[in-house]
């Protein structure tokens, strides 16, 4: 998919007499979206962005070394070698040390001679790398403006990170004005270097202007146009993402101090062995431990910790090194929300800044990016809505731009299962998110094109032709009728099931659920070939997405709306 990208301007920092202006270039080929404000706690801005450009060129992906150069000289070696062992004559191998020595002076004056056109040219490229790299390689953030904050959206290089800034309004000194909408900015190399000049005794103002770049920044000041090869992985990410938070997530609390430890403790020491990773361990009553692999080091976090779970529980995760985006922010911080799927699944941290929120979520490792295999939507995929279902949640949805599921089931007339299985499909196509931090669903358009009826028929049409394989079998096994509810007992934190279910290969297996009240997965086990290899790495079998699919038609006969 060509995503055009046009921008009057570029982003960048003006010091005027009357303080500083930061002036972000927005797509012009996207809605007319604005914000013209003064921060208050300019410096906090500052840290929060460049944590958030660190994560868009982080890349914590395996690269082999690059060779090139020790392989010139072991080819130079062997030349030599092999020269030397023709030479029987002292007197002619004393004549050839004196003509090697020769040429070394010469090659020393020829470097000399040319290191003015070696430096330009160095420089040369080094130009052309920044100007590539970021025209080629780095997405353009997604910012959108909200009622009641706006908000930065971005992956890694790698696709292995998502990181969300959200700043509310009242961490402005004030807002002149703004127009709700999404739209991308122009976020460069050379913007973050201006932002790190930004200081607390300088007014500094914010604007975002639909035209593009607001203040003038002198020759930086010049038309720019992108045309990105973006990937549909990108939207995939973007549902990846939004359906991990939405699933049944065990939290706890850090302290920065927590953080700062287990990020001191990685740099510090460095390993080979496995396994190399980062065990959370809760005890109901207690706080909760981290212990760092395969060192064993126990750190005991904070009292906010305390596990209120009802059972012992480890967790593990890996690509822990990815945390070390995160130590800039470490002194700003207050405190540290952390959200775990499971084992060998994502992690969610999410920093409060005093006012501002910085969200990280990694994929469960490193390699395996939010944008491959994984199918955490699956996890949290919900009963078929058809398309005037999807069109009014989406009108509704543009309309209030932001709320909860019970909120937003009232003001559209469906059944709570069923709003909420139409605003799945809205995160699914790019035209909503949902906020962790606030626990409500925002209105988001990732691409500038009209959401209209056709379109929501087109997308329920869809929605099943491009589903993942076990979601078609689960699908194939409801319709066969070859799943069976054996036990669906209500639990304070919502329903375990157990069920019987008969695959295309005809084995019968028994898959077992924990869901909370809202349909989310808490817990899930199966029998099955696919979960004993892999567990929910790669998402759950058909078999669980069986039972789960029986359970969610029960729950919308219970809603009213069977």
């Amino acid at each position: 998919m060509i995503v055009p990208m046009s921008y009057d301007g570029r982003s960048g920092i003006a010091n005027t007499s009357g303080g500083t202006q930061i002036g972000f270039a927005t797509n012009t080929l996207r809605e007319a979206t604005y914000l013209r404000g003064t921060l208050a706690r300019p410096v906090l801005f500052r840290e929060a962005l460049a944590a958030l450009y660190h994560v868009v060129i982080s890349d914590y992906q395996y690269h082999p070394k690059d060779r090139t150069a020790f392989k010139a000289w072991l080819a130079e070696q062997d030349r030599l070698f092999l020269a030397n062992l023709g030479i029987k004559s002292q007197k002619i191998r004393e004549q050839l040390e004196k003509l090697e020595a020769s040429k070394a002076v010469l090659d020393q004056k020829r470097t000399a001679r040319l290191k003015p056109f070696h430096n330009a040219r160095r420089a040369f490229f080094e130009f052309l790398y920044e100007e590539q790299y970021e025209l080629e390689l780095l997405l353009d953030p997604v910012i959108t403006v909200h009622p009641d904050e706006v908000s930065f959206e971005a992956f890694s290089r790698d696709e292995s990170a998502y990181a969300r800034l959200s700043a509310p309004f009242d961490q402005f000194a004030k807002v002149d004005g703004f127009e709700c909408g999404t739209t991308n900015i122009d976020f460069s190399p050379r913007l973050h270097s201006e932002l790190e000049k930004i200081r607390s005794y300088r007014q500094t103002s914010f604007n975002i202007e639909p035209s593009g770049l607001s203040v003038s920044v002198g020759a930086n000041a010049t038309h720019k146009e992108k045309k990105i090869d973006l990937p549909d992985s990108w939207v995939r990410g973007f549902h990846q993402v939004q359906s991990t938070m939405t699933l049944g997530l065990t939290r706890t609390t850090l302290e920065p101090a927590d953080l700062f430890n287990i990020c001191k403790f990685l740099k510090r020491n460095k390993t080979k062995k496995s396994p190399r990773a980062l065990r959370y361990e809760f005890t109901p009553g207690q706080r909760t431990r981290v212990v760092l692999e395969p060192w064993n080091h126990v750190i005991e976090l904070g009292a906010a910790s305390k596990f209120e779970g009802p059972k012992p529980t480890s967790i593990r995760t890996w690509g822990r090194n990815r945390l070390l985006i995160l130590e800039r922010l470490l002194p700003q911080c207050q405190k540290v929300d952390v959200y775990l799927a499971g084992s060998g699944l994502p992690s969610i941290y999410v920093l409060h800044l005093g006012g501002l929120t910085f969200t990280l979520a990694l994929s469960g490792w490193t390699d395996n990016d939010w944008t491959g295999d994984a199918n955490f939507d699956l996890l949290s995929q919900r009963l078929n809505a058809n398309a005037a279902e999807l069109q009014t949640a989406y009108t509704t949805m543009k309309t209030v731009k932001h709320a909860n599921d019970a909120t937003l089931s009232t003001k559209t007339g469906l059944g709570i299962e069923k709003c909420r299985s139409a605003l799945s499909y809205l995160c699914r196509a790019g035209r909503a998110m949902f906020d962790l931090s606030a626990n409500v669903y925002r209105h988001r358009e990732l691409f500038n094109m009209p959401f209209s009826a056709t379109e929501a028929v087109m997308l329920a049409k869809n929605i099943e032709a491009e589903a993942n394989p076990h979601e078609k079998a689960a699908r194939e096994i409801v319709k066969a009728d070859n799943i069976r509810i054996i036990a669906r007992r209500p639990v304070s934190t919502g329903y375990k099931l157990s069920g019987s279910a008969k695959g295309a290969d005809g084995v019968r297996q028994r898959p077992l659920l924990h869901v909370d009240h809202e349909g989310k997965i808490l817990d899930a086990s199966c029998g099955c070939a696919m979960y004993t290899k892999q567990k929910l790495t790669q998402g759950p079998c058909e078999h669980m997405l069986a039972l789960r699919l029986v359970h969610m038609s029960q729950l919308e006969k219970e809603d009213g709306n069977g």
